[in-house]
């Protein structure tokens, strides 16, 4: 027993460490693969479409889908989106993540259902981590990793094109503003952003101030165009006159009409784009969301917004995505679970590592110690 104890000393100290995350393959409901992740000791939930390749392509690209305040599940989201059948044409893989209780850490510090402080949430790192996966594991394009996002979802997408950004493609945000506690943080990179609101919108206010539900107030963001500036700031297109234009007015009976001001760089590797919903309330333009008036105000059906973002996303690559970070050396993230196996009085023993829930250390042995080392 001494001798594998010797040989136990110098694999614990000479493996390879892993990210403080481990990934479980869950089972397919529908065309829907659920996963789930451990990160900081929470299961994280999220859930994968990725329609079958009409091509040899290597890679495809990836789009989140964050659900809003509500915390709509990933087939509510896939039903009002309709991102699926989108990238059933396009031939791209989306994801559905789920935020804890139905929220997300947008930077607001404040959770719609659970009215507490919840800056504890590592939503970035916990999106950054399903990057990871699925460019290991699901053949993803690091060059072509969008986010779009809705209300505290799209608040959400502002956040991580701030902080996340260098893995990022380009970003979408839905009735959504800015929140102030955000607006002092300079984006890790300058990344194309399309902003999607509603300037009658009762709970996400165009010209700033407190995001309300009810009555009841949640935080304080910017206005639409205090967060449009601070984008044209972020990507140095403060001085570009937009390319201003007015969509048709498809539906009459809608209460609203479309207005679309694009910001481009001279090479259009970036641009800002404002889609201006004018009077249009706190829905998603298009979707198959609830209709709502008293409480959400009109639903303008002139456009489908997620047609709109997708076509915004495919005119942008990132040449230089950020390779994940070699993790560091720290074996206080390994979880070990040493069981005796065999005779109890011979000197059998199984001892598992699980680092990230890849590799295995065995050991097995009377009179001679055998080692094998699974990935």
């Amino acid at each position: 027993m001494k001798q594998i104890a010797n040989i136990l000393i110098i694999l614990v100290f000479s493996l390879p460490t892993f990210p403080n995350a481990y990934l479980n393959q869950g089972r397919a409901d529908g065309q829907l693969l659920r996963r789930t992740m451990f990160l900081e000791g929470r299961e994280r939930l999220y859930f994968v479409y990725s329609p079958p390749s009409r091509t040899l392509k290597a890679t495809r690209p990836v789009v989140f889908v964050l659900h809003g305040g509500g915390g709509a599940d990933a087939y509510e989201m896939a039903k009002r989106t309709r991102m699926n059948f989108i990238a059933d044409r396009e031939d791209f893989i989306v994801v559905y993540p789920y935020g804890v209780d139905g929220q997300w850490n947008d930077g607001r510090g404040i959770s719609f259902r659970r009215l507490v402080n919840n800056k504890d949430i590592d939503d970035v790192g916990f999106i950054s981590a399903i990057i990871d996966e699925l460019i290991q594991t699901a053949g993803a394009d690091p060059r072509r990793i969008y986010v779009v996002g809705m209300s505290n979802g799209g608040m959400m997408a502002y956040r991580l094109g701030i902080e996340l950004g260098h893995r990022l493609t380009a970003i979408a945000a839905i009735i959504a503003n800015l929140p102030v506690n955000l607006s002092n943080q300079k984006p890790v990179r300058p990344l194309p952003v399309l902003i999607m609101n509603g300037t009658a919108d009762p709970m996400m206010p165009w010209k700033g101030g407190p995001v309300r539900v009810l009555r009841k107030e949640y935080g304080e963001v910017l206005s639409t165009d205090e967060t449009v500036q601070y984008w044209l700031r972020a990507t140095g297109l403060e001085k570009v006159q937009p390319e201003t234009k007015k969509l048709e007015n498809r539906t009459l009976n809608d209460r609203s009409t479309v207005e679309v001001d694009i910001y481009r760089d001279s090479q259009r590797r970036l641009e800002i784009v404002l889609y201006r919903i004018v009077g249009g309330g706190h829905n998603l333009p298009g979707g198959q969301t609830p209709d709502r008036p008293l409480l959400l105000g009109p639903k303008n059906m002139d456009i489908n917004a997620m047609e709109e973002v997708w076509a915004f996303f495919k005119r942008h690559i990132n040449e230089t995505p950020a390779k994940p970070p070699e993790p560091a050396f720290n074996p206080q993230t390994w979880k070990i679970k040493i069981e005796q196996v065999g005779d109890p009085k011979a000197n059998y023993l199984n001892v598992e590592f699980t680092m990230n829930g890849r590799y295995m250390v065995w050991f097995e042995g009377k009179d001679e110690i055998q080692v094998l080392l699974a990935g």
